[in-house]
C-alpha cells in the first residue's frame, strides 16, 4: 500500500512541476514574411477532386458495364477514367448472348 501512495505522490509532483515550467516549444513561431509576387499554400486545390472524380468514374462505368452488358471494363475504358465506356457503342451481340447470373 505504501508503494502505491509513493507512486501517486511522484506522479502528482511531476504534474505540478511540469505545469509551472515553460519550454521554448510552447512559444508560437514567428509568422513567415510574405514576399511580393508569391503565394503560400499547399498547391492547386483541384487535384484531389480530379483524383476522386476519376476513381468514381471508373467505379460508375464498371457498375454500368456489369449491369448493361454483363462484362468488366476493358483496360482502355478504365484508363480514360470511365469516359471510354460512356462514349462507346454498346455491344449488340453481347447483350443477347450474355449469361444471366442467378443466385442459388
Amino acid at each position: 500500500m505504501n508503494k502505491h501512495k509513493l507512486i501517486g505522490a511522484v506522479l502528482a509532483g511531476s504534474l505540478a512541476i511540469s505545469s509551472f515550467s515553460i519550454s521554448a516549444s510552447a512559444t508560437p513561431p514567428k509568422p513567415p514574411v510574405p514576399v511580393p509576387g508569391t503565394h503560400f499554400g499547399a498547391g492547386p486545390t483541384y487535384v484531389p477532386w480530379l483524383i476522386i472524380g476519376c476513381a468514381g468514374g471508373i467505379i460508375l462505368a464498371a457498375l454500368a458495364a456489369n449491369a448493361r452488358d454483363h462484362r468488366e471494363l476493358t483496360a482502355p475504358e478504365a484508363w480514360s477514367c470511365g469516359l471510354g465506356f460512356w462514349f462507346s457503342t454498346p455491344w449488340v451481340g453481347m447483350r443477347a448472348n450474355a449469361p444471366i447470373r442467378a443466385k442459388g
